[in-house]
């Protein structure tokens, strides 16, 4: 799903002594088939603007029956979420939304009832007995479980990363053509990192179209997006692909963000004197500088 978003601006607590603007003037378009990270610093703005894109939150023309449209535009695929009459159960079945630590979220009796409430909520009509199961199944073996091992078992007895995992199954139960996450790996080992990015590229391969992760692991972002938004004080900083944006190191720095580590090595080896232009990945950036170990 493309995501097209045009002069998006948004204040929290509005005509109140504590009105605080969240977005500013936000324009950024993300292109179907991305793997699309945004980042910035708590305040940005980033969270906010996610919010937008499956009608958690809502643009004045499309709560106020005659409020006026203005310049601002917000469509996510064939949805128009300016328009009051936009169908919002319809948009949430293709647009997956993931918190951060969704497994906080997780509150059936059973891993089975907790995947199978996102389908009954979202299914076109009441769906069968049997096509609940076949689409719960589906979605566990997709995160990696064992569906007849977890099925039965309370999701609250379960590890972390399980959990995580039949989370991430109760979202992707309906088969979204977007998901949007935030921090997916948040509070996750090394290798709890690597399995979840690894299930997202996954999905991303196979129906859905679109991932848009938020992510305060600069690592993260660069080894798995095709391009990156910055968000600054409720603005779009940068949109750039990651193998550009991390050669803006020291502006980022100054933005109080972070950078890859391969991004500070760079800049290091820089002020020695030497030169190394990878696209900031660990394996890339290795095989250049052995490459110019061996040149030298």
């Amino acid at each position: 799903m493309r995501i097209v978003t045009e002069h998006l601006s948004y204040i929290y607590n509005e005509r109140s002594p504590f009105a605080t603007r969240a977005l500013d003037d936000v324009s950024l378009t993300v292109e179907e088939g991305e793997f699309f990270g945004i980042i910035g610093h708590t305040g940005s703005g980033k969270s906010t603007f996610v919010q937008h894109l499956n009608g958690l939150l809502r643009l004045p023309s499309a709560l106020k029956r005659r409020a006026k449209r203005g310049d601002t535009v917000l469509t996510v695929g064939e949805f128009d979420l300016a328009d009051r009459k936009t169908d919002l159960r319809a948009l949430r079945r293709k647009v997956g939304m993931v918190f951060q630590y969704p497994e906080n979220q997780l509150f059936a009796e059973t891993v089975f009832d907790d995947v199978a409430f996102g389908y009954k909520n979202f299914a076109d009509g009441k769906p069968s007995q049997e096509e609940t199961e076949a689409a719960v199944r589906d979605a566990l073996t997709t995160v990696g479980l064992d569906y007849e091992a977890v099925k039965e078992v309370s999701p609250f007895e379960l590890s972390g990363g399980q959990k995580r995992r039949v989370a991430i199954a109760g979202v992707i139960v309906t088969k979204p053509e977007l998901l949007v996450l935030d921090e997916p790996a948040a509070g996750l080992d090394p290798l709890g990192k690597q399995e979840i990015m690894e299930l997202l590229h996954t999905l991303h391969s196979s129906w859905c179209k679109t991932v848009v992760i938020v992510s305060h692991d600069m690592d993260e972002i660069a080894e798995n997006c095709t391009r990156v938004a910055v968000f600054a004080e409720g603005r779009v900083k940068y949109v750039l692909p990651p193998r550009e944006l991390f050669k803006r190191t020291e502006e980022l720095l100054a933005l109080g963000l972070d950078v890859p580590l391969t991004a500070k090595l760079t800049l290091a080896l820089k002020k020695r004197g030497v030169e190394i232009d990878s696209d900031f990945t660990l394996e890339d950036f290795a095989e250049k500088v052995l490459a110019r170990r061996r040149t030298c």
